[in-house]
């Protein structure tokens, strides 16, 4: 057995030798792609954590209550109204990181989107039916 890998060797010759090195290397730098692509997934691509999504969401509703003037608001006690509002926001947010739904946000775009929320204002004529309804005066006491 000894004999036949010697012969073997023998009939090797350098050229075969680095051809051989060369195809491993090719194979090695292949491997090399896949696992940096994986990375990058889970690294960027990969929806955020669940807890974040929370907090995001939290951030979105302490957001809208504040802008419809807070939870004693008129805008606020106008259930029908406050709801379009804080569907609105939830649109704007889903349109403007081009996803479906909150869960599907992507880690890459983690940080922004809580940047998002601290700049988020309603649309213009939102914010004057706001206004209009925080200026009436509450007929129930």
């Amino acid at each position: 057995m000894m004999n036949e890998v010697e012969k073997v060797k023998q009939d090797l010759t350098t050229e075969d030798v680095m051809i051989h090195a060369l195809q491993e290397l090719k194979k090695l730098k292949e491997g090399q792609s896949v696992l940096s692509a994986d990375v990058d997934y889970l690294k960027n691509e990969q929806p955020v954590n669940p807890s974040i999504c929370l907090a995001l969401e939290k951030l979105r509703k302490q957001k809208v209550v504040s802008l419809l003037g807070g939870k004693d608001s008129q805008a606020y006690r106008d259930r029908h109204f406050a709801q379009s509002v804080f569907s609105q926001a939830a649109k704007d947010f889903k349109d403007y990181f081009r996803i479906p739904r909150y869960d599907l946000l992507k880690r890459k775009d983690e940080e922004r989107a809580f940047d998002y929320w601290n700049s988020w204002e309603p649309s213009a004529n939102t914010k004057l039916e706001i206004k209009a309804r925080n200026g009436q005066m509450s007929l129930v006491g």
